[in-house]
């Protein structure tokens, strides 16, 4: 990515917002975020504009970023989790808003709008169908429904977070639907999301864990990144890789840089909170050299007063 020019970026967990930078350790220092209050509070309010101030200091906080450390904003929040309490035991309702489609999405979209508007883009999670935490990664967690409950409850909020909110971000899901993981699911990723909803972004899948999460079914299906560190990471090679294989990287590279590009990240070198070096050792060079001119033309005309006060003494001898 370098080669082109596109900007680290610091993307946190949430929902609540800024509060797990995974794997970063101590370089990040997480007690510089406000944790606020969870979804399920925010859902009981069916406040729209509450939720939209909720979203625009998470921004703010997105800007101000890490300010301790290394100095970078936060550009991306995996947040806010849209899926549903299908049951009061689900082991992370808190999460998420509510047993309402509806009013789930009509919330998330007002959080990304508040968000996007400081230059945070939302990953919008799980798509889809993750209702439930019990061996939701056990080999991909089977989850069967009709049309109709999938289109009117279940990704009802991930609709109205793209039309609504614009989310450039998405996060796949664990589960499967039917038998086919959600991460590599082409007619979730491309035919519904992409292709109905209009959706421009990126998406990443759930943390990549499983070996059923294969990366060149995802990237296939419409995903672009896995959520991994280190060893974890899938790959692809691609000197092995096929024509179609390489095409599916392009696509998702162009849309892993579309989101990248509408966030603050690209503040670091357009408004000048990081400049690149270079610059930098102009400017330094540029001191230098002011100062240097400056030091010269005082001593030229310390110099020449000198010479001037001594010469009118010797003419007064």
């Amino acid at each position: 990515m370098d080669k082109i020019g596109k900007p680290p970026t610091t993307d946190s967990d949430g929902p609540s917002g800024f509060t797990s930078f995974m794997g970063v350790g101590d370089s990040v220092p997480v007690y510089d975020t406000c944790t606020y209050a969870a979804e399920t509070v925010l859902g009981a309010s069916w406040n729209e504009e509450l939720a939209y101030e909720m979203g625009k200091m998470v921004g703010n906080e997105g800007i101000i970023g890490n300010e301790r450390g290394d100095k970078m904003p936060y550009s991306g929040w995996y947040a806010p989790a849209v899926n549903i309490h299908r049951s009061a035991f689900g082991g992370r309702n808190w999460e998420y808003y509510s047993e309402d489609g509806l009013l789930s999405g009509r919330l998330a979209a007002q959080v990304v709008k508040g968000c996007a508007e400081k230059g945070v883009y939302c990953t919008v999670k799980h798509f889809a169908v993750n209702e439930q935490e019990t061996n939701r990664d056990t080999n991909g967690l089977i989850t069967w429904f009709n049309e109709q409950a999938l289109r009117e409850i279940y990704i009802k909020p991930f609709e109205i977070a793209v039309k609504e909110g614009g989310t450039t971000a998405i996060m796949s899901s664990f589960n499967r639907l039917g038998t086919t993981w959600a991460g590599g699911s082409y007619a979730l990723l491309t035919q519904v999301l992409r292709e109905e909803w209009g959706f421009n972004g990126m998406v990443i899948t759930d943390y990549a864990l499983k070996n059923y999460m294969n990366a060149d079914q995802m990237i296939r299906a419409g995903g672009d990144l896995s959520l991994a560190q280190g060893a974890r990471t899938p790959d692809i090679d691609r000197k092995g890789a096929d024509a179609t294989t390489l095409a599916a990287m392009q696509k998702a590279t162009k849309n892993i840089l579309y989101t990248v590009a509408n966030s603050n990240a690209m503040n670091l070198n357009i408004i000048g909170m990081r400049m690149p070096k270079w610059v930098r050792i102009m400017l330094i060079a540029d001191a230098v050299v002011v100062v240097a001119l400056a030091g010269w033309g005082a001593w030229a005309i310390i110099s020449a007063k000198k010479k001037a006060a001594k010469k009118e003494e010797n003419a007064a001898e």
